[in-house]
């Protein structure tokens, strides 16, 4: 089920906070962290905090960071927002240079 959150189809459909820590392997505290520092935005569910799918890609990022770098929340926070940051100007510089005359 954690594979079928990322499909296209499904790109609008909110996410439990459930969901989310079961497909991504982020401890529950994290999660709160994460939230409290901005990282993952949230709307208010039924029984709890709900995302937008999208932040299933983001919390699996961090996972990995976390996993890979011994990051605590306030780095996987710092890390996961430059990497967002930095693939924002990496296609920003695409689009421009495509603009350029060959």
């Amino acid at each position: 089920m954690a594979d079928d959150l990322l499909t296209p189809a499904d790109d609008e459909t909110p996410v439990e906070t459930a969901e989310l820590l079961a497909a991504s392997g982020l401890a529950h505290e994290e999660l709160v962290e994460l939230v409290e520092f901005g990282v993952f935005e949230t709307s208010q569910g039924e029984t709890g905090w709900r995302f937008h799918s999208r932040v299933v890609h983001q919390a699996r990022r961090v996972v990995k960071l976390r996993d890979a770098f011994g990051l605590n929340p306030p780095g996987m926070a710092l890390a996961l927002t430059y990497l967002e940051k930095i693939e924002a100007l990496e296609q920003r510089l695409r689009e421009l240079e495509c603009l350029l005359p060959r």
